[in-house]
């Protein structure tokens, strides 16, 4: 990343706060054994539902578990699942994108069709089509939130190769010999690094947030895990009674969620050349 790119990044307001609360939370996720006040999974059923207090900062939820030991080891989920199936989006997609591109028609017409087919399903239920068949679990969430993310990853990058394989640069190194898979690795790929950058940033969003509502559908961790998704499920049947139990773990997915879409949105401006002379 280069001097000038890290400047115009730094510029952005809304980038350095969507760092900022990613740091934050990427913060906690590592050192959550040592932040932690109590056991997240040690049940006290007799302090079970209790408000906020100096020994419960956030209460307890309906087993007695300390809210807050529990979203700080949640935290750890959520990012974990975001950046396993962004990678799993990432390492299918790109490619895919790179070989529709730049492979030639015939590929390009196998792959497309492949994808429109998968767009032509929601996000959310082409995830739950994944884990009817895998089964509930983590690890089936991420591979279903990635399996949803490939169509992205893979249409972005062959419109970026689309448009940039009729460049002089590209030209040049046909010319020169380079084979198709060469141009593709070397000349290729490295200038469509930024457009992934922004879009893996704002993938990680949607995958936090997809694989909390396959938690919260009770398709994702299984309990006593501290998923947040499955944590506000459990909360919304004492809203009435204990408004702490749904509200912190909706506030921890609301956060980590805007927190990597204004770091997109300020990759994304920073990456754009148009805007140079602006940031």
């Amino acid at each position: 990343m280069s001097k000038d790119l890290l400047r115009r990044l730094f510029r952005s307001k809304n980038a350095l706060l969507g760092l900022a609360v990613i740091l934050s939370v990427s913060l906690v996720a590592i050192c959550a054994p040592f932040f932690s006040p109590h056991d997240p999974y040690e049940q006290h059923l007799l302090e079970r539902l209790k408000p906020p207090s100096p020994e419960h900062p956030l209460g307890t939820d309906a087993h007695g578990r300390d809210l807050l030991s529990r979203i700080f080891f949640g935290a750890r989920i959520s990012l974990m699942v975001g950046f396993i199936s962004v990678g799993i989006g990432l390492g299918i997609g790109v490619p895919l994108g790179l070989a529709a591109g730049y492979g030639g028609r015939w590929w390009d017409d196998i792959i497309m069709r492949i994808i429109d087919i998968m767009m032509a399903f929601p996000g959310v239920l082409l995830a739950l089509v994944v884990v009817a068949i895998l089964g509930p679990g983590l690890f089936n969430v991420m591979i279903a939130v990635g399996v949803w993310s490939v169509p992205m990853f893979a249409r972005m990058v062959r419109a970026s190769v689309l448009r940039l394989r009729e460049e002089d640069f590209v030209q040049a190194a046909r010319a020169m010999g380079c084979g198709s898979f060469r141009v593709a690795l070397r000349h290729l790929l490295p200038n469509c690094i930024a457009p992934i950058l922004v879009l893996a940033s704002l993938r990680m969003a949607t995958a936090i947030l997809s694989a909390a509502t396959l938690s919260f559908l009770g398709l994702g961790a299984q309990p006593p895990t501290p998923d947040w998704g499955a944590m506000l499920s459990e909360g919304r049947k004492y809203l009435r009674t204990a408004w702490w139990f749904a509200t912190f773990p909706g506030l921890a997915i609301m956060l980590t969620v805007l927190g990597f879409n204004l770091l997109g949105d300020g990759l994304r401006d920073a990456l754009d050349p148009r805007l140079r002379g602006v940031l």
